[in-house]
């Protein structure tokens, strides 16, 4: 008998996942909700802890899942001097209270620094993501080969939705990116560029992985200098290997500009995130590409919001106004899901069958749902194709979302693009949950 879990992933390739009756969905979406639980709370030590303390056995409703959500920060709550003294052991412990793997499936014996780390964790045959954090400290998401092969299925069947792609290898491709590293968005790009670049025909940013150890000791040393605690000797050495660095990437730009642009006329797939894709466009209108100058069947992929006010206000329409009629993915998500939100044509993010929605207050402790019509509050969502890890997280976007049929005519909730950040709106966000599911993490990684 199918899963109600499998029969949600499955609406992937039904050619639009976000219609279908809501009651139905629901009913669904509970079902597969209870499944999740009951085989995450057997292998994950901290959603076991957290639903023994809160007194939920069975989830009978949404407002069952709200208790037992993460906060975002939960992910990073592991002391950092696991990592900065080699504590490799302990650090694969806390991995293991907030994930399904088990310690002694990964062998840290000699493990010289954090990307030898995450390499013994992908022998084992898992592989971690993170987001990056300006404290120095890192999420650390634990994903099963299940959940990259989701990933590929999804981008399969629904990339460009709501006019999705055949996944058709016809594209030149460039990727402003590492050729390899532990950020979902690599991976992602290079899922993209299997499906629809031809074979030999992708230029990379850089054939160097990204490597973790070097970005953490670059943000640590960077928080010194803002401190005021650096070192002559330090701050002297992290201006010259900046110096360089940013020497060799900008020589790698614009080597890939000078080649897009010679080659705009072919349909092309184009990937960075927000801030590298407006140095291209930027380097492009210097070289006199106008607006609008590329294949129309060329696909053009961004991500990663505008993160410390980078980006001008209107540099999603400048994006638009310079790529012109080309395939655009326009989403919202964030590397903590794996199944997006992908953009209607009337500019609003639906939610797919297999993500329940979860709209709470400010600190993150009651339900908002409704019916029916648009509440605001905090996003939190239960993912319930996640196998790695479990998948309900409370974030730090402020959204309104409608539970209504959209002028689209979907029935499936969605996030209205007018989305912010809780700390954007004064200084720090602050989860209520979040102190306490990470002295729960001290106190299992401790005892």
């Amino acid at each position: 008998m199918t899963s109600a879990r499998e029969t949600l992933k499955s609406l992937v390739g039904s050619g639009d996942p976000f219609d279908g009756p809501s009651e139905e969905v629901r009913t669904l979406q509970l079902e597969a909700a209870r499944e999740c639980f009951d085989e995450h709370r057997e292998r994950i030590p901290l959603l076991r802890r957290r639903a023994d303390d809160v007194g939920v056995k069975e989830i009978r409703a949404e407002a069952d899942i709200v208790p037992l959500l993460f906060s975002h920060t939960s992910y990073k709550s592991y002391p950092l001097s696991y990592i900065t003294g080699g504590h490799w052991d302990r650090l694969l412990r806390w991995y293991s209270t907030v994930s399904v793997v088990e310690p002694d499936e990964v062998d840290v014996e000699g493990v010289t620094d954090v990307d030898d780390w995450i390499a013994r964790v992908a022998a084992a045959g898992h592989r971690v993501y993170i987001t990056s954090g300006t404290s120095g400290k890192v999420s650390l998401l634990n994903t099963t080969t299940a959940d990259r092969d989701w990933l590929l299925k999804i981008m399969a069947n629904l990339t460009c939705w709501p006019r999705p792609l055949p996944p058709e290898r016809t594209r030149r491709g460039y990727i402003l990116a590492p050729a390899s590293g532990p950020l979902r968005s690599i991976d992602g790009f290079r899922m993209h560029a299997d499906l629809f670049v031809k074979e030999g025909e992708l230029r990379l940013l850089t054939e160097d992985p990204l490597r973790l150890s070097e970005l953490m000791r670059s943000e640590l040393l960077r928080k010194k200098m803002v401190e005021g605690t650096a070192t002559a000797q330090e701050v002297k050495e992290f201006e010259n290997a900046s110096g360089g660095r940013e020497g060799e990437m900008q020589a790698a730009l614009d080597g890939l500009i000078d080649d897009i642009v010679e080659h705009r006329a072919e349909p092309l797939l184009i990937a960075a995130m927000n801030n590298q894709q407006w140095a291209l466009i930027q380097g492009m209108r210097s070289r006199g590409v106008p607006d609008g100058g590329f294949h129309p069947d060329s696909m053009v992929l961004a991500g990663g919001g505008n993160k410390n006010k980078v980006l001008p206000e209107d540099y999603m329409q400048q994006f638009a106004d310079f790529y012109g009629d080309v395939r655009r993915v326009r989403s919202y998500g964030m590397t903590e899901m794996h199944g997006t939100c992908m953009s209607c044509e009337e500019g609003r993010y639906h939610v797919p069958a297999w993500i329940v929605p979860l709209i709470l207050d400010e600190p993150g402790e009651r339900l908002l749902n409704e019916r029916g019509g648009v509440v605001e509050g905090r996003f939190a969502f239960l993912d319930l194709s996640m196998e790695g890890r479990w998948g309900g997280l409370i974030t730090g976007d402020r959204v309104n979302v409608d539970f209504s049929a959209c002028a689209c005519g979907r029935t499936s909730p969605a996030v209205l693009p007018n989305i912010t950040r809780y700390g954007d709106l004064g200084g720090e966000d602050k989860i209520t949950c979040a102190a306490t599911l990470d002295s729960y993490v001290r106190g299992m990684i401790q005892a």
